[in-house]
């Protein structure tokens, strides 16, 4: 049942992705920024498929994978955003 409810989810989460894909005209910046949010996508996936049997340590490693992620993001966007200014 627990796979039933992941294909769900999956199969138009990532038939929406590949037509984002086909429709971006993709630059050098785009790029680079999806490169800079994969980081923040694994530690997202990791923190989902955790199950309440794994140590809360395993927890707080991925909450602090995500959190630097996210804030290395942020910078990369600030000097995207004041390369372009």
């Amino acid at each position: 049942m627990l796979i039933l409810g992941q294909l769900f989810f999956y199969i138009p989460f990532f038939i929406m992705a590949l037509i984002t894909f086909y429709y971006i005209h993709w630059t050098r910046k785009k790029v680079s920024v999806l490169i800079a949010s994969l980081p923040s996508a694994y530690f997202t996936y990791q923190i989902f498929t955790i199950r309440h049997w794994e140590t809360s340590s395993l927890l707080t490693k991925y909450v602090f994978g995500l959190t630097i992620s996210v804030i290395l993001l942020i910078v990369w966007l600030f000097i995207l955003y004041n390369k372009q200014n």
